[in-house]
């Protein structure tokens, strides 16, 4: 799959990554989701509260780090309410793979 222009993504060819391998998602997207030049991405059903902001590093992943880092682990399926000035890692329901 390519892009034709480099640059900002029209809602079309969102669209068009939406139906293909580019971007997956555990539900199905909703057409409210895709926006001019924009996906919105859904909060998935798993948050970690961090001690610090992180970076993954070359040869680390999130996961990983996650496990240095973790605090606690929610499940925010039924709701919950972060506190102000802490940190989260929040899984979404959207994944992307972009074409090089």
């Amino acid at each position: 799959m390519t892009i034709g222009t480099p640059g900002v993504l029209p809602d079309s060819e969102i669209l068009r990554f939406v139906d293909g391998p580019v971007i997956e998602s555990c539900n199905p997207v909703e057409p409210a989701q895709i926006q001019p030049a924009s996906l919105d991405l859904r909060l998935g059903s798993v948050a970690y509260r961090v001690r610090v902001s992180f970076l993954p590093g070359k040869d680390r992943t999130v996961r990983e780090r996650l496990e240095e880092f973790q605090m606690h682990r929610l499940d925010i399926d039924g709701g919950v309410v972060l506190e102000k000035g802490c940190v989260y890692v929040v899984q979404l329901q959207e994944r992307v793979s972009l074409p090089q």
